[in-house]
């Protein structure tokens, strides 16, 4: 979705939306966008779902597995006890685990009918293991870019949080934590910062309390091209700051049928995310 500007010039479109998303960025932050890790000093989380050919143990650099439960084992429909059994029994290394259901839509007509299935699928998980920690894959907020950063104005925005409002109130108590998604769908900087920002400070808004971890995806998502080591590390960094955790997925070769991509050492988004371990004090 491309933004519209009155004005000819390149140069001036590009230095007004510029303009446009620090201020939007520095508005979060004076509004009070703190992490919860600031607050308490709890450990920064780093949650890794991570296939790449090749690939080292992530576990080895501080990352913790992440498993995830989505649609080849739950299917489509609210899931059946034998489903959720086998997503119960999904190799995992610690309480955590992300239940990914990417078909029951949250805004439109359906809306009712997709909370209910919500609320029964997580209800179910809790009544097959009360000490499993539950969380919903990009539902809690609702992964939005343009209504996010005030594009569409003050009634986009507030359509977007009322949204928000209601699904939490429903979905926030079956969940133990937030898992926003904060994908690159465009190769804007600072228009990804405004969107992280706007997005974390929603979650934060209607969580509750309960920790918020960032899923990041160090392709872009259209293309699927690697990501600059610049513009890793600064989603890296700006989730440090905001959030309570990160998790990194991925990858994909040139789409989910085609399996993961090889594994690069050299590769720029990974020797940031080492700059960014060792600033962490993860790594020597």
């Amino acid at each position: 979705m491309p933004i519209l500007v009155a004005k000819n010039s390149t140069v001036w479109r590009h230095r007004t939306l510029s303009a446009f998303f620090f201020a939007f960025s520095m508005t979060c932050v004076v509004s009070g966008l703190k992490s919860a890790t600031a607050q308490t000093g709890a450990p920064f989380r780093l949650f890794a779902a991570l296939t790449l050919i090749g690939g080292p143990d992530f576990t080895t650099f501080g990352f913790d597995r992440l498993t995830i439960a989505d649609s080849h084992v739950l299917g489509f429909e609210v899931p059946n006890s034998g489903q959720v059994q086998r997503a119960l029994r999904l190799p995992r290394s610690n309480q955590h685990l992300v239940i990914d259901i990417e078909n029951w839509p949250l805004e439109g007509p359906d809306q009712p009918s997709s909370i209910a299935k919500y609320q029964k699928t997580l209800g179910a998980f809790r009544r097959a293991d009360p000490g499993v920690k539950i969380g919903l894959y990009g539902v809690l907020p609702i992964r939005d870019h343009w209504r996010a950063i005030g594009h569409e104005g003050a009634v986009g925005l507030n359509d977007w949080k009322q949204k928000n409002t209601e699904i939490a109130s429903s979905l926030v108590p079956y969940v133990d934590e937030l898992f926003p998604s904060l994908y690159t769908f465009y190769g804007d900087k600072d228009a990804w910062i405004a969107y992280a920002r706007a997005n974390i400070q929603e979650a934060r808004r209607i969580a509750r309390g309960k920790p918020i971890y960032c899923f990041l995806w160090p392709q872009f998502h259209k293309t699927l091209a690697f990501l600059p080591g610049e513009f890793w590390y600064t989603q890296l960094s700006t989730c440090r700051k905001l959030a309570d955790g990160i998790v990194i997925w991925g990858t994909m070769r040139g789409g989910p049928s085609d399996g993961p991509a090889d594994w690069n050492e050299k590769a720029e988004w990974w020797q940031a995310t080492l700059k960014f371990l060792r600033e962490e004090g993860r790594l020597p």
